[in-house]
């Protein structure tokens, strides 16, 4: 495989040497926007593309307004097609498997590895976990994604990167929108907002507003599924001047989810829809695994195993523009409480702070930035037994105060050396403090730092003012969560390497305008040190006891490619396809076996033809046409012992903007009825048998939904 990647990396340059040396000339990368009636604090997507632009590694931008051709309620929906991102729901819910270049490949619920941001301000804890709950991407006008450590301006030099959520704002999305969504399996989704800009006639200052909020509920596929939510989002910018403009940001989250459990490969191939349960013989009375109410199996009582959220988050961000310098100031607080019935009922109150400071000077060939990014946020928490059915029965079996804080200074220098040659150069140092302190286990307890410098160097080449190449080598760096940061049986060091990666975007039309195609493709290769992974520390190949330890070394390589076609202005073709190639390195117990976890292959794409006017983007336009997603068999443990079975899935999607006020979808998913499992739980060895370790995807289902906009 590694002699394989490596002629992909040289047949890449030679295709495009002769594309390069017959190239126009282009106009510098750098130029300074006039921002008279925009906002400095929230860029618009034209201006996101163009910041993509000066990147020279693995980032994109997706336009949500193009996702919501269909249902948009889950993650994956909204970053099933953005390059790069491997996403898969894992109940249908809000929670899903998501991981770039293989981040946090060892976790399969919730996860860790990406910095998640909200218009730039990041809504992970202080040690880098996130909840999906919290982020509305119907609320979002646009997803920014900067793959691995080109995310080091968000402070992130992670192996995932970053994923930005974008809301709009009254000025460049003026109006109001109500969408309404329905389905199978009794999913409801209403969602609207408002936006809107005036001037202060006394004082000429300039104010807009945007304000969205969404309710939805579902019944879910499988039992015990059920979920349901409310959110608000917004914010307020008040453009104090040409040169001077702040922004407040403001969500609530309330989320109530249950959890249906992994199911054994015998119960997902009679009955995918099934609740999981440990219980083989329900009785009458209480058991450690059973339900003290005859008939009664913990995973199907409603108020057991089950995670529920509440969320407020208010942040705000104000710039300063004075002639080529621009200055950035930031600061945010997030409150979180969770409830979560499981095994034990965890109860935590968790409170994050941080901010940054950002300097940013543009010459005529060069624009540096210096940033200092800072977090800080406790956790309290206790563990208590549980009666298994969502009640409290008897003392904490830990009470503890978790403490996590960091400090991320950055300076990057982005320097014409052409009209086509963008040089970019970036250092990155990171500290990172993670403690417990634990009354009841006090064994427990530990305080560590962890810091390093992370340099980035990268090339960008303009073949044209619409194609470019580039390349970058960059060092990545991510401090353990608590939650593997524990006693000597736990990850104790931070996960560090080394990624080089090479690509290409662009687009190229011939004959007419009305056929164009788009490309957004990376080649990738990240050397890892002290990679976080599920693994036996004293017994080799152990089949129980494995916990997330430091692994010595791995290697995690592949292609992440996105892309679009429009051919005679009424077929539109898009996909996404992730080939990922992640594997132990010379370990002394696994040698070079394949690591857990993903499916090597990931291919979604779809074909919608256009009827109606030629314009796609007038109305009225009718689109309709089949997707198919596509995952190759994927091993579950390190000994490479079960692979979690290969499957194709298909779908048909439909609608019409009617006029610029109405439009309709519909979207079929899973036409055939498979029976699969989107996702599973890993194992260091598993022994050809993985137990309960399936999760199902979602069976045959179909989603319509209106919107209006005013």
């Amino acid at each position: 495989m590694k002699k394989a990647i490596n002629k992909l990396f040289a047949l890449f340059f030679i295709s495009h040497l002769s594309i390069a040396i017959a190239g126009e000339n282009t106009t510098p990368i750098i130029e300074i926007k006039e921002l008279a009636n925009k906002s400095s604090t929230q860029l618009d997507i034209k201006d996101a593309r163009a910041l993509i632009k000066t990147i020279p590694g693995g980032a994109s931008i997706t336009d949500l307004e193009d996702v919501r051709k269909g249902r948009q309620s889950t993650w994956q929906d909204s970053l099933g097609y953005t390059p790069g991102v491997y996403i898969q729901d894992r109940f249908g819910s809000e929670e899903a498997r998501v991981s770039i270049r293989g981040s946090a490949l060892s976790r399969t619920f919730h996860s860790f590895g990406i910095k998640i941001l909200q218009d730039g301000v990041p809504i992970n804890y202080a040690d880098g976990f996130f909840d999906m709950q919290t982020v509305d991407p119907n609320a979002s006008s646009y997803v920014e994604v900067l793959r691995g450590p080109n995310a080091s301006i968000y402070g992130a030099t992670t192996l995932g990167g970053a994923i930005n959520f974008v809301t709009p704002t009254g000025l460049n999305n003026p109006g109001t929108k109500i969408r309404a969504e329905a389905g199978s399996f009794a999913y409801r989704k209403i969602f609207a907002s408002t936006a809107g800009s005036s001037d202060f006639k006394d004082s000429g200052n300039l104010y807009d507003y945007y304000l969205a909020g969404s309710t939805t509920v579902q019944n879910g596929f499988r039992d015990h599924a059920e979920m349901e939510n409310q959110k608000i989002i917004g914010n307020v910018g008040i453009k104090i001047s040409n040169d001077l403009e702040t922004r407040f940001y403001l969500s609530a989250v309330r989320s109530k989810t249950q959890l249906p459990g992994y199911l054994t490969k015998d119960e997902l191939e009679s009955d995918p829809s099934q609740a999981s349960s440990f219980v083989s013989t329900v009785t009458t009375t209480s058991t450690a695994a059973g339900s003290t109410r005859a008939g009664v199996q913990p995973w199907r009582n409603k108020d057991n195993y089950r995670r529920d959220i509440d969320s407020q988050r208010i942040s705000n961000k104000t710039t300063y523009i004075n002639g080529n310098n621009t200055y950035e100031f930031a600061l945010y607080a997030m409150n979180l409480e969770l409830w979560h019935p499981i095994g034990t009922i965890v109860e935590q109150h968790a409170q994050t702070y941080g901010g940054h400071l950002k300097f940013t000077n543009v010459a005529d060939k060069n624009k540096l930035t210096l940033a200092y990014l800072p977090s800080y946020g406790t956790t309290d928490g206790t563990s208590k037994s549980t009666d298994n059915e969502g009640n409290i029965s008897g003392p904490a079996t830990s009470d503890y105060t978790q403490t996590s804080t960091n400090h991320s200074f950055l300076i990057e220098d982005k320097y014409n050396l052409t009209s086509k040659t963008l040089l970019v150069a970036a250092l990155q140092y990171d500290s990172a403090r993670r403690k417990v302190s634990d009354i009841v286990p006090g064994a427990t307890n530990f305080n560590r730092l962890y810091n390093q410098w992370s340099p980035r160097v990268g090339l960008i080449y303009n073949i044209s003012n619409d194609n470019q190449i580039f390349g970058s080598i960059s060092r990545n760096f991510e401090a353990p969560i608590i939650g593997t940061a524990g006693t000597s049986t736990t990850a104790r060091s931070a996960q560090s390497g080394v990624t080089f990666e090479i690509g290409s975007r662009g687009q190229a039309q011939w004959g007419d305008i009305a056929q164009k195609i788009k490309w957004d493709l990376t080649l990738f290769r990240a050397n890892l040190k002290n990679e976080f992974q599920t693994m036996c520390l004293t017994t080799p190949n152990c089949i129980t006891g494995a916990q997330t330890i430091n692994v010595p070394n791995t290697i995690h390589q592949g292609i992440e490619f996105g892309g679009q076609a429009f051919l005679n202005n009424h077929l539109e073709v898009k996909t996404a396809l992730l080939y990922s190639d992640f594997k132990f390195d010379d370990n002394e117990i696994y040698r070079n076996n394949k690591m857990p976890g993903f499916a090597p292959v990931l291919l979604r794409a779809e074909m919608l033809y256009h009827s109606g006017s030629e314009d796609r983007n007038s109305y009225p336009n009718f689109y309709a046409g089949p997707k198919i997603e596509y995952a190759s068999r994927a091993p579950m443990d390190n000994t490479n012992s079960l692979y979690n079975d290969p499957f194709t899935i298909f779908g048909f999607k439909a609608g019409q903007n009617i006029n610029k006020t109405w439009s309709w979808f519909l979207d079929l998913r899973n036409i055939a009825d498979k029976k699969y499992a989107a996702t599973t739980n890993i194992n260091s060895n598993y022994a050809g048998d993985g137990g309960r370790a399936y999760y199902p995807g979602d069976g045959r289902s179909a989603y319509m939904g209106i919107e209006a906009k005013f």
